[in-house]
């Protein structure tokens, strides 16, 4: 339920004949009207009633209507007002208008001129007041946010810092506002990540855009936070600035890390003594300790099977842990091309053993990358295994290796099972996989995906997928091109 108010009007004219006929056609209009004869009046008018609307005579003895206003102002700085003037005085109203008057009419005037231009008045003041309410309410929530967040403007100078934010940089509010975001920030990925939200492009940001992780302190005492940037935009779709949100996810970090040494540790503990039961298994099946009947070597191979499996998964989960915790080797200069030839050369037993076709091609174009190779090496395996692993008997599998606009682009295409829609971006977490009638008899960890989207994100790379079911999937990688 809404509560009408009736608006109230100061008619300040010492022209008495005036002040009486716009009074009569206001309150026939609904509004509550007040008169003053002069701006001394008026003044003490405007202290006692709080006008919402002054309308007020340019010409008027002893306190013309730009001094009432002015001394009016002082005290209620948002006072809506309409000048009235005779068409003499008409620059008079303009000037006014321009220092601070919201309408003006001149005299004479009709009773539908006097409503047009009230009505025009109180429309003005609402917008006016609309887009206050929306500023306060806008500040009020970032105040009141448990994140950290930072608004720059057009220009990329800070122009709101929410309390949070500011005491983690150890600042008050005041000294980061009007400052550039490198001057106010130590973090030149959060910067670059703001930069590139106020370019003008012509597609939407996503919001794996603009979305990274940065640190504040070193060690046991660092502070770990998740920022999204996203850019605001007028009507015309311009950006006029943009947010950055920072979210701690301190605890989410260590909580993984102790889940990773978790993983580490229980996997280290599991491959040693797998190794020699293995060991042991060869020695059996190679007859050392006397010879095997046929059933007998069915039963060791099976189970030497089993312990690969498990041996493998262990490997996997001590290799992502490594990855995860920064431990990848040392980066350097990578040529790709001997790696990709690697992978397949490993691969084409396998693919030979289905029947498949499992072809390499390597443009000249292709440029060097900095990064680890032994990791660069388990990301091309593990997609050409994966190949063909999910590629039927007698399929066809294509490996390319191309330069781009400043990076390298590989990719890895099969017309094997494919992958669901629904699964598509499911498959790169960890121990994840499509589980069907055609994929359940198919070995796997479901850790070889999760791998590899790790370790080309580590490289500042990407990773994409096209796929669909029943005929193949393509797994495209982009690594930035080293500098020459």
């Amino acid at each position: 339920m809404s509560i009408q108010i009736t608006r109230r009007i100061l008619v300040v004219d010492d022209e008495e004949r005036v002040r009486l006929a716009v009074q009569r056609v206001l309150t026939e209009a609904g509004y509550e009207v007040y008169l003053a004869a002069d701006g001394a009046e008026g003044l003490a008018m405007v202290e006692k009633h709080g006008p919402d609307l002054v309308l007020v005579d340019l010409m008027m003895p002893v306190m013309d209507g730009m001094e009432f206003l002015d001394q009016a102002r002082r005290r209620y700085p948002d006072l809506t007002s309409v000048v009235i003037t005779g068409f003499a005085t008409l620059e008079k109203a303009v000037e006014a208008m321009k220092q601070g008057a919201d309408d003006f009419l001149a005299k004479p005037f009709k009773p539908q001129d006097l409503r047009m231009v009230v009505e025009r008045a109180f429309r003005r003041a609402d917008t006016l007041q609309n887009i206050s309410i929306e500023k306060s309410r806008t500040r009020a929530l970032v105040a009141a946010m448990r994140n950290g967040v930072l608004v720059v403007d057009a220009g990329g100078e800070i122009a709101l810092v929410n309390p949070v934010l500011a005491k983690l940089l150890g600042k008050s509010q005041e000294e980061l506002q009007g400052r550039s975001c490198g001057e106010a920030l130590p973090w030149p990925a959060v910067c670059q990540c703001l930069e590139q939200a106020l370019q003008p492009i012509p597609r939407e940001l996503t919001s794996d855009d603009c979305r990274g992780q940065v640190s504040l302190g070193q060690g046991d005492d660092a502070t770990y936070f998740q920022v999204t940037c996203a850019p605001f935009y007028d009507a015309r779709r311009r950006p006029m600035g943009a947010v950055a949100v920072f979210d701690d996810i301190t605890a989410w970090r260590r909580l993984d890390q102790y889940k990773s040494e978790f993983v580490s540790t229980v996997a280290h503990e599991i491959v040693s003594p797998l190794s020699a039961v293995l060991g042991q298994l060869q020695n059996l099946n190679k007859g050392l300790l006397g010879p095997l009947e046929e059933p007998q070597k069915e039963l060791l191979g099976r189970a030497r099977e089993r312990l690969e499996s498990i041996a493998k998964l262990s490997r996997d989960l001590l290799d992502l842990s490594k990855i995860e915790a920064g431990g990848m080797g040392q980066v350097s200069r990578v040529q790709l091309a001997p790696l990709f030839q690697e992978a397949v050369d490993q691969l084409m037993g396998r693919a030979q053993a289905k029947s498949q076709s499992l072809e390499l091609e390597i443009d000249d174009n292709l440029p060097e990358v900095m990064g680890v190779g032994e990791e660069l090496l388990r990301v091309a395996t593990n997609l050409v295994s994966n190949a063909v692993k999910y590629t039927p008997q007698g399929g066809r599998i294509r490996v390319r290796a191309a330069g781009g606009d400043g990076e390298a682009v590989l990719s890895v295409q099969d017309n094997g099972l494919g992958i669901p829609p629904e699964e598509q971006e499911a498959i790169f977490q960890r121990f994840h996989r499509v589980k069907n009638a055609d994929t359940r008899q198919i070995p796997g960890t479901g850790l070889g995906l999760a791998i590899v989207k790790r370790v080309v994100e580590s490289h500042d790379g990407r990773l994409e997928l096209t796929s669909e079911p029943g005929k193949g999937s393509t797994f495209t990688l982009y690594l930035p091109a080293a500098p020459q």
